[in-house]
């Protein structure tokens, strides 16, 4: 099953041509928008979630809410800088589609992918 995500505009644009053939990854290319919008974004042309570069869009209550009504998982990754961040997605993207199965808000760290509660 290929997993369908969106993915912050910080990260790096080649993020979507190094991922396996099972994960589209598309990145963000509309305007400066908020976190909510690009949530509804993400969920208006079916992707399964959104990867957002630092745990802020976590943090904003409105945004979960959203995510939820729209089924969209929030994902953020902590890295020192995109191109960490990038490296960071790639290494766990098994372990991200796994855990997409059963959870809808994950922080991906350096060697694992961690589910929070929202």
């Amino acid at each position: 099953m290929i997993v369908k995500l969106l993915y912050d505009a910080v990260l790096p644009q080649s993020l979507e041509m190094e991922a396996p053939h099972w994960a589209e990854l598309v990145r963000w290319t509309g305007q400066d928008e908020s976190d909510l919008a690009v949530v509804q974004a993400a969920a208006n042309a079916g992707h399964r979630g959104v990867i957002f570069f630092e745990r802020d869009s976590l943090e904003q209550s409105s945004v979960r809410e959203v995510a939820r009504q729209k089924g969209v998982a929030l994902v953020a990754v902590e890295a020192k800088d995109p191109i960490e961040g990038k490296r960071r997605i790639l290494e766990n993207l098994t372990g991200l589609q796994s855990v997409l199965a059963h959870h809808d808000c994950i922080i991906v760290m350096a060697n694992s992918v961690r589910p929070i509660s929202r």
